[in-house]
């Protein structure tokens, strides 16, 4: 038996290697030559060996397009080059091959995604602007929202906070349209489906197109006054089995912060302070007594002392104390792609976490995604998609506490002593630290279910009907426990503080249901170059949303469940609201020899939040566009300019997404009640008071847009778009001056109009010489924004005001001279224009003034710079080189004010730590110095004034990514078809005018409420942005 086994395996490694010796053999050196259509040689063009369906050697042509590679018949040779169709060609038994390349025309062949279907990218007469998945899917973004930064001309993203699964921003599509409190948010439809952004893993994105013009938008009617964004996710190939894993690890860190002083300077800072205001230090005058700490004795000790004990002479770094999470984030991606001629599939795993970088803060979601298409017929196809997600995102719930704190606490109290205790001692307890640790905390979870089923149905070939059915369900749950925090007062802990009275918890859930249900009906027409599409689609939206709320204070055992909780001063409450929305919509499309082009567009909305004499809206619009390019008499020169159209535009748009999202707000029509309780007689009784008019002639908020653009293509490789538009907003709900003897809350009325101004430019280049690819993509846009009609009101809330003439959101106060810098001129200002009735000194802020009585107060406020950015910009750079490639993406605003007041830049007013910039403060021996006198007596400098006003335009280098593609005969050997290698970094560095240490992305400097949504404002208490670093890897099985 084993001689005839060796036997065997002498057989058979003869054959193997008789196998061998034929391929070997057989394989032959081909050589070929490479040209585009007339005949010219392309460099650099890829040339790969395909065996069956495995990929082997490649080479790439020569200066001259030639190339030489070993293949053996019955081999293809597979060949490609940017900008070119790819070709393969069957290796025979001859040597050389003459390859020509059609063209590639991206402009002309491109589809994209348009509103209820899709349009050659060459035939839209519209402004729609679309971003590839491959321009940020390895880009280590939790939100999707922050990918479209810099991404489109006339896009404003602000992102304002740094936190675990808060990376998402306020977008914007040209300009700001209402300040009434209504939405002024974009319609995002994921797949057909209404939904938000940034609950779509950026992963299971394919493209994005952002509907710019009413043209673009007005099909979707009464949801579009904003702009819409379609997102397309990522569906299964006709591939029988693919496998690929996207994932990264990487760190955070803050963007900037501020720079501190030392304990010494806090020490030395405050008391100048002390000695500009006249206080005596060293109780020399009769019946006063020496200041503590800051008296000629204890300031020598402590000079000699400080930092050398950590009790009693500390030094603290409150930012390195508070800062000590981790920033770990990782992230995971798989998807599965099956498929035949007949069932394709794209299933999707994804799990994200993201650390914080203080500790308690952490955000994880899981995802999941399954698109099928089934193609039963020739005639009839599906459509299944399904799709969940689920959220944690934990906080604490002393959150912007803790930020406030680590910047404001000066460097000479201690953060811990050394017996372990924390310090409570000048902070009122709350010591930043401490909080972050034993001060309980702030989880939401967030689930979101999601599927869609789409059945077309083809009888013949000009008519296509389709039908969909989209439900969507979102629950929400957060558990909010606010613990206090115990804290001492010296190392020894003899007494101490606490952070709160008693803890709290608080309960909350709620739950909503949208559906969305639509029909659609296409027929197309062609004869003798005429081309005619016509949708009629008929949609109804539904919503119904409800919320419960439970509050619970004192807690005799540190058990967080809502019924330990003490009775008293409980509060439970809850609310619902829903919504529906029936509509009728059509779209024609005609051209002419892809040369003359017209759209035409209806939506007609229904809508239950008006009363029924203004329930039905209806929104028109019309474009063209005239293709130049295709013109008989450019065909000449078509080698050169391949692409010039003009296009216009116009329609009208609406909203009805009104005056905020609670229950009295959706419905201004209706009156509202408050329900209470009355004592009479030593009796309870119910009450029910009516406290706000109803207005049962409220309509919608109506949009109109004017848009004129050029696209112009040169060479097949340089690109440019350019639009100007007139965006007006009128009927813009406010609440007037009613006469007070009405005893009641005024109701909404359509009263305001905002107009905004704008236009846009984007450059696209793409090249390769041999294996040299490059690419560049700048784009710059600008919006001018006015309130044209309040009825003669305004609005204001701190230092952000409304006013007729100016821009929503601009900043309200003193204008500021500078800093008074000599004795005369501060003497001249106390005599002929006195300062709020203080007496100003050198190094005291002087103020214009505006209404010119010769005296400033409160009166002499007025518009000093405006929140709106104007002038963004990127600039998005591809380098590629063989396996190299390299990206860089800037991203950046010419134009906007920021404002920081408060104890952030005026500690000596209002308490807190100084910044290092103080210590060059103005005085009459140094009166050039930087920052006003110090003092806390005069209130002079407390004012809100531009003073405090910064530019807060910024260049930022967004994203760099540097990444290594593993070449693809290695990968083969290992079982991959391909494996990406990279290295990312995000926000890595920012140019700015800015105060030093605080983001110029985050306004600073008043509230968010109410009218006032332009920027997240406040007083710096938000989460720091923070800078990425990740190391990441994409395989492809």
């Amino acid at each position: 038996m084993k001689k005839q086994l060796r036997t065997l395996t002498k057989l058979l490694a003869a054959v193997i290697a008789c196998c061998l010796s034929v391929a070997v053999h057989a394989q032959t050196t081909v050589r070929g030559t490479v040209t585009d259509a007339d005949g010219m040689p392309l460099v650099g063009a890829t040339v790969i060996v395909i065996t069956g369906t495995q990929p082997g050697g490649g080479t790439t042509t020569d200066a001259n397009g030639k190339f030489a590679i070993a293949a053996a018949p019955g081999q293809r040779l597979s060949v490609s080059y940017i900008g070119y169709k790819e070709t393969s060609v069957e290796v025979t038994t001859k040597t050389d091959y003459d390859i020509r390349l059609e063209s590639d025309n991206a402009q002309i062949d491109e589809v994209i995604v348009v509103g209820y279907g899709t349009q050659k990218k060459v035939n839209v007469t519209g402004s729609v602007a679309t971003i590839d998945s491959k321009a940020f899917d390895k880009r280590p973004i939790v939100s999707t929202s922050a990918a479209l930064q810099g991404m489109a001309p006339g896009v404003t993203v602000t992102t304002q906070s740094g936190a675990p699964g808060d990376d998402g921003g306020a977008i914007r599509i040209r300009g700001i349209n209402s300040f009434g409190g209504s939405s002024t948010s974009p319609l995002v439809l994921i797949d057909g489906i209404e939904g938000s952004l940034d609950s779509v893993d950026p992963n299971l994105i394919e493209s994005i197109s952002i509907l710019k013009d009413a043209a673009s938008s007005s099909i979707y009617g009464s949801r579009a006054a904003n702009g819409v964004i379609l997102v397309t996710t990522k569906r299964g190939s006709k591939e029988r089995f693919s496998i690929t894993y996207k994932g990264y690890v990487g760190w955070q860190s803050p963007t900037d912060l501020p720079d501190m002083v030392n304990a010494l300077e806090f020490r030395e800072l405050t008391r100048a302070m002390y000695l500009n205001d006249g206080v005596d230090l060293n109780g020399e005058k009769p019946g006063s007594t020496p200041i503590p700490d800051y008296n000629d004795e204890d300031m020598a000790l402590y000079r000699k002392n400080w930092g050398k004990d950590p009790d009693l002479y500390p030094n603290t770094d409150w930012q390195d104390a508070v800062l000590t999470g981790s920033g770990f984030t990782h992230s995971h991606n798989v998807s599965l792609s099956v498929g035949s001629e007949r069932v394709r599939m794209l299933t999707t795993l994804g799990y994200v976490d993201q650390e914080g970088i203080i500790k308690n803060a952490d955000f994880q979601r899981y995802t999941f995604r399954n698109n099928a298409d089934v193609k039963f017929n020739d005639k009839l196809s599906m459509k299944l998609d399904l799709s969940f997600s689920n959220d944690d995102r934990k906080a604490s719930p002393y959150q912007s506490t803790i930020f406030n704190y680590m910047n404001t606490r000066p460097a000479d109290i201690p953060n811990q002593f050394s017996t372990g205790l924390y310090n409570g001692l000048g902070m009122q307890g709350m010591n930043p630290v401490a909080l972050m640790l034993y001060g309980g905390s702030n989880n939401t979870n967030t689930i979101r279910l999601s599927g869609a089923i789409t059945l077309t149905y083809e009888p013949a070939k000009w008519l296509s009907l389709q039908g969909m059915l989209a439900p969507r369900y979102t629950t929400t749950n957060r558990h909010n426990w606010k613990k206090p925090v115990t804290t001492y007062q010296d190392y020894k802990g003899t007494s101490t503080l606490t952070s709160a009275s008693y803890a709290t918890l608080t309960e909350s859930g709620s739950r909503a249901f949208y559906g969305n249900y639509n029909f659609l009906a296409t027929l197309k027409y062609n004869f003798s170059g005429h081309d005619l599409k016509l949708i009629l689609g008929a949609e109804r939206n539904t919503y119904d949303y409800k919320y419960l709320m439970a509050y619970r204070q004192v807690f005799n055992y540190n058990y967080d469940q809502i019924d330990v909780g003490e009775i008293d001063n409980m509060d439970n409450s809850g609310r619902r609201y829903e919504w529906a929305i029936q509509s009728y919509f059509g779209r024609l499309n005609y051209n002419y020899k892809e040369r003359y082009l017209l759209e035409a567009n209806l939506r007609i909305d229904g809508s239950s939040r008006f009363n029924k004499s203004n329930r039905w809206g209806y929104f028109p619009s019309v474009s063209g566009a005239w293709r130049i390019s295709e013109e008989p008499f450019m065909q000449d020169v078509k080698h050169i300019i391949d692409g010039l159209k003009l296009r216009a535009s116009y329609g009208t748009l609406g909203n009805q997404n009104l005056a905020g999202g609670d229950a009295a707000s959706y419905y201004p029509t209706t009156q509202n009640l408050a329900m209470g309780q009355i004592s009479m007689n030593d009796n309870i009784y119910s009450l029910v008071t009516l406290n706000t008019l109803a207005n049962p002639d409220i309509k919608w908020e109506t949009t109109t847009m004017l848009d004129v653009g050029v696209d112009f293509s040169l060479f097949n490789k340089l690109n440019i778009t350019a639009d100007w538009y007139r965006k007006e907003t009128k009927d813009i709900l406010m609440k007037l001056d009613m006469p007070l003897g009405i005893g009641l809350n005024a109701p909404y009325q359509n009263a305001g109009k905002v107009r905004n101004t704008g236009w846009e430019v984007s450059v696209g280049y793409n090249n390769q010489w041999r294996d040299f690819s490059f690419g560049v993509q700048a784009n710059l846009s600008d919006v001018k924004n006015e309130i044209l009609d309040m009825r003669g009101k305004t609005s204001t809330s701190g230092v952000l005001r409304n006013q007729e003439g100016y821009s929503i959101g601009s900043i309200y106060a003193l204008k500021s001279l500078g800093i008074i810098r000599t004795q005369e001129e501060a003497d001249w200002v106390n005599a002929n224009c006195p300062q709020f009735k203080e007496t100003v000194q050198i190094g005291d802020i002087r103020y214009a003034d505006i209404d010119g009585n010769n005296s400033i107060d409160e009166n002499d406020k007025d518009i000093v710079g405006s929140t709106i950015p104007r002038y963004t910009y990127s600039l998005n750079l591809n380098f590629g080189w063989k396996g190299l490639r390299l990206g860089l993406l800037f991203q950046g605003v010419g134009k906007t004010d920021g404002y920081l007041n408060t104890y952030y830049v005026m500690p000596s007013n209002q308490g807190g730590t100084f910044r290092k910039e103080h210590l060059d403060w103005a005085s009459a021996e140094n009166p050039n110095g930087k920052t006003p006198r110090l003092t806390s007596a005069n209130k002079n400098n407390w004012y809100d004034s531009s003073f405090w006003m910064k530019s807060a335009a910024y260049l930022r280098l967004k994203n760099i990514q540097l990444g290594y593609e593993l070449p693809k005969s290695w990968m083969h050997r290992i079982g991959l078809n391909s494996a990406y290698l990279y290295v990312n970094a995000q926000n890595l560095f920012t140019v700015t005018n800015f105060w030093d240490g605080y983001d110029p992305e985050v306004g600073y400097g008043g509230d968010s409420s109410g009218d006032f949504d332009v920027v997240k404002l406040g007083s710096a208490n938000n989460y720091p942005q923070v800078k990425i670093v990740t190391v990441g890897l994409e395989l492809k099985f």
